[in-house]
């Protein structure tokens, strides 16, 4: 029989599984919508349940103890239990019901509508929890485990995954139409560094395609603007504040007429997309469905 007198609740848990994980009662308290005040009253309750020191504090600095990383892991075995069983109950109800969580690379975001809209129609009842981020979020919520899916242009080191290609991705220099460098019919490399670049944020996959291309080439763009956004790059390029670099899967979205694709030296830049999931994890009926509809009917060129 369950003693409840000395076992923490579901919020409490949760908090304290939020604090492992990013170290800062603040971001706890941003993350779950809660007053920082709070998170500290309920985690010394925690603690005191517990009868056991969960973490310390030095200036801003958050450290867990050893008692603390045990009880993490603990948070840890009871999710993956509830999550199995949450498969269990899935599989009896069929495809009738359940959730499919994917996480995308924010330039894949372009191509996940194209996936998954027969899927869905396929099976009307079922949810999809669909989240999009730079590249650098995207591996670590595969290192937490947190989704079935991933589409990412490569694996992350040191992480176990089953993985196959999704789709090729080619990075161009785009322009305003009416930026001098459309009237050449060739352009080289170097002729590329005496012109502003607004281009993807530290972190995101075109970013360090990008960067490992100028380091091969021993080249150095002049960097005039970062954003995290594909959209906004394309607004301000086609306002001629400057040249960019895009997947060519962006450029077949919204209003782009005022982009030109320049014949550059060495140019597209070509990587690999894949779809991947941690080996671990089990799949849930529905997760393995669509692992099944991937791999045998979905197929789109590029």
């Amino acid at each position: 029989m369950l003693n409840t007198k000395n076992t923490p609740s579901i919020r409490q848990l949760q908090l304290f599984s939020t604090l492992v994980e990013h170290q800062s009662i603040s971001k706890v308290a941003e993350l779950l919508h809660i007053s920082q005040p709070s998170v500290s009253i309920q985690l010394k309750k925690m603690a005191e349940q517990l009868e056991t020191e969960l973490y310390t504090i030095s200036g801003r600095k958050v450290f867990i103890t050893e008692a603390g990383q045990a009880v993490y892991r603990a948070i840890q075995s009871i999710d993956t239990t509830f999550s199995n069983l949450q498969i269990e109950l899935n599989a009896f109800k069929g495809l009738q019901a359940g959730t499919l969580k994917i996480a995308v690379d924010s330039t894949a975001q372009y191509l996940i509508s194209k996936v998954l809209s027969p899927f869905c129609h396929r099976y009307p009842k079922i949810d999809v929890q669909l989240t999009i981020n730079n590249r650098q979020t995207m591996v670590k919520r595969l290192k937490s485990n947190e989704d079935d899916f991933y589409i990412l242009s490569n694996s992350p080191a040191g992480v176990d995954v089953i993985q196959m290609p999704f789709i090729t991705n080619s990075l161009v220099v785009v322009a305003n139409k009416k930026h001098e460098l459309t009237r050449q019919p060739h352009i080289s490399l170097n002729r590329l560094q005496h012109y502003p670049f607004i281009l993807r944020e530290q972190g995101s996959g075109t970013r360090q395609h990008i960067e490992r291309f100028c380091k091969s080439h021993n080249i150095k763009l002049i960097e005039r603007m970062t954003i995290q956004s594909n959209e906004a790059i394309k607004q301000f390029v086609a306002e001629n504040i400057g040249l960019g670099i895009l997947s060519h899967h962006t450029l077949n979205q919204g209003e782009s007429s005022d982009l030109v694709v320049l014949d550059v030296d060495n140019f597209p830049i070509n990587s690999q997309w894949y779809i991947m999931r941690r080996t671990e994890r089990k799949l849930t009926l529905l997760a393995s469905t669509f692992d099944d509809y991937m791999q045998n009917e979905w197929q789109l060129k590029s």
